[in-house]
């Protein structure tokens, strides 16, 4: 596989969602040659992702309130956030959702202030929806600014430093040529890893490729094992975003047979009336509330009968009632749908949505690597054990632009890291033969990725244990042993889906790494064999690639 151009740009961003958007605007704003490639189309990444209804933002009230959020943000984390950053979060926030226009966005304020996910106080929302005129004013925003370039249908594969430093990347354009990019620095924005969970409630370009790129070129990650899980529709309409607050309504939680499923489960202090209640506060799972019972009960059936199908809710018709616009923005989405929570048998089960942890980042998506940002879900950051509702959408304004302001005085200070052609391709060839077959036959890059997914679904969803954990990262170890990516990167249709696998058996294995080294549950994370909060824990957990073998190391 050889080169077949090379362009010369200041900035490569990675990635169009919001994160990304907002600092690539930043930069053509500011004058910089920028190029924006991404996987798909423009707008992408889960904050586009067509089956939800609407994103919140949470902003802060006013000066008092930002100790009252930052108290929000400690108790939901346990300790594993950046305190940094969460401070610098809350005081500007406020500021960055009278942005949201300047990429396209135009967001709804909420009439009356409300508690967000896990908050503990009201707050103002501003909500985010029409997905497809938000990309139709972003083509509008990019035809204003001839200096910022987009490489749609392409994916970027590697990363090229010189003396340290971020010198460049490769990349497969949409008819899977390779290109080399030379720039002064790399602005990654690719989202999570939810895809490569066989259920998960993201598009196919949340891969966690990001994650790989900053990894292999020197940076960290961290809290990695903390990934929430959030009950999604396995019918009538698969792949659905399920609101949680509909359970106000709910009048129970039964298996085929029509059979409660919490009955097995909750502990005789807890009525299933009070378990509903307190779920419908919260969508993802979370060990430290009552309600972890309600993602339990589903999981410990799913592992017993081996059945995906999903468990049904049964609806009582008031919901259609309720005229609160939390309930009727969602409730007219769904019916555009041609879903009814009443008359229609709905099901869910546990999907992996988001990932709390991601590049270890300063507050301004800094990495490890001099001339390389991180921002958006893939960056690690405010989030801790669990992520505050609302925070997810604001952090890719704040630190976006931050990640921008400190990358464009950076470009203006560095001239262009020159690097020897040659050996570049010739490192980048290296580091596809470490991944041959060692068995003589050859799983398929789609073969690879569809037996990770099963994988990661059934051992390192919502209840994980040491016994299944390890027999897992064994058997990612065989898959790897029977992967040749050097053979299907020379067909030139596999070379995407190639590299993807390469990732997913990198990822998969550090990520069922770290479940096992956090011998605890905490928040997001729970481990069955240790079913408790553990203060001995009370530590991030930092991912680290040394001689191609994953590194793990606790501390502050």
């Amino acid at each position: 596989m050889r080169t077949k151009e090379s362009i010369t740009i200041d900035v490569l961003v990675v990635g169009s969602g919001i994160a990304g958007l907002k600092a690539g605007t930043e930069l053509a704003k500011a004058g910089k040659t920028v190029l924006m490639s991404t996987k798909t189309q423009l707008c992408s990444g889960s904050s586009f992702f067509p089956l939800k209804a609407s994103l919140g933002t949470q902003v802060t009230k006013d000066d008092a309130d930002q100790v009252v959020f930052l108290q929000d943000i400690e108790a939901v984390s346990h300790n594993m956030h950046d305190k940094e950053m969460a401070e610098i979060y809350v005081k500007e926030i406020r500021d960055r959702v009278k942005e949201y226009e300047e990429i396209g966005i135009e967001p709804y304020k909420l009439p009356d202030d409300r508690k967000a996910c896990f908050a503990e106080h009201d707050r103002t929302i501003y909500m985010l929806r029409n997905w497809n005129q938000i990309r139709e004013n972003v083509k509008g925003i990019f035809e204003e600014h001839p200096n910022i370039s987009l490489l749609e249908k392409s994916a970027v594969i590697s990363l090229i430093k010189k003396d340290g430093k971020i010198a460049g990347a490769f990349l497969l354009d949409k008819h899977n040529d390779l290109i080399m990019i030379h720039c002064k620095a790399v602005v990654l924005a690719t989202g999570g890893f939810g895809n490569i969970y066989k259920h998960n409630l993201n598009p196919n370009d949340v891969d966690g490729s990001g994650h790989i790129l900053a990894l292999e070129a020197g940076a960290r990650l961290v809290n990695m094992e903390f990934i929430q899980f959030i009950p999604g529709f396995t019918a009538p309409k698969y792949k659905t975003l399920w609101g949680e607050h509909t359970l106000n309504y709910c009048k129970d939680f039964v298996n085929e047979k029509g059979n409660s499923i919490l009955d097995a489960v909750l502990p005789e202090e807890l009525s299933k009336e009070e378990c509903l209640e307190i779920r419908s506060t919260h969508g993802p799972f979370t060990n430290s509330l009552p309600s972890k019972y309600f993602d339990l009960a589903m999981m410990k059936e799913i592992i017993r009968t081996k059945s995906e199908a999903g468990f049904e809710l049964i609806y009582d018709q008031a919901i259609y009632e309720d005229k609160r616009d939390f309930y009727t923005i969602y409730l007219e989405w769904l019916q555009e749908r041609g879903v009814n929570l009443v008359t229609d048998r709905v099901k869910i089960a546990p999907f992996a949505h988001a990932s709390n942890g991601g590049v270890k980042v300063d507050s301004y998506g800094r990495t490890d690597v001099e001339g390389l940002y991180a921002i958006g879900e893939l960056a690690g950051g405010i989030e801790g054990a669990n992520r505050l509702g609302g925070n997810s959408t604001g952090s890719c304004m704040v630190f976006g632009k931050r990640a921008a302001e400190d990358c464009i005085d950076y470009v203006n200070n560095h001239e262009l890291n020159q690097f020897n052609v040659h050996e570049a391709e010739s490192q980048f060839r290296k580091s596809i033969q470490s991944f041959s077959a060692k068995s003589g036959y050859s799983f398929t890059p789609n073969e690879v990725m569809d037996t990770i997914r099963e994988i990661m679904w059934f051992s390192g969803n919502v209840i994980r244990d040491e016994k299944n954990l390890q027999a897992s990262i064994h058997k990612i170890e065989e898959l790897k042993s029977s992967f040749d990516l050097s053979f299907y990167i020379n067909h030139e249709n596999e070379r995407k889906s190639a590299f993807k696998a390469r990732n997913f058996l990198i990822l998969s294995d550090l990520l069922l790494k770290a479940m096992l080294e956090r011998k605890e549950s905490r928040g997001a994370h729970y481990r069955e064999d240790y079913p408790n909060e553990d203060e001995n824990y009370n530590h991030r957990l930092f991912i680290s690639l040394k001689n191609q073998e994953v590194k793990l190391e606790f501390h502050s």
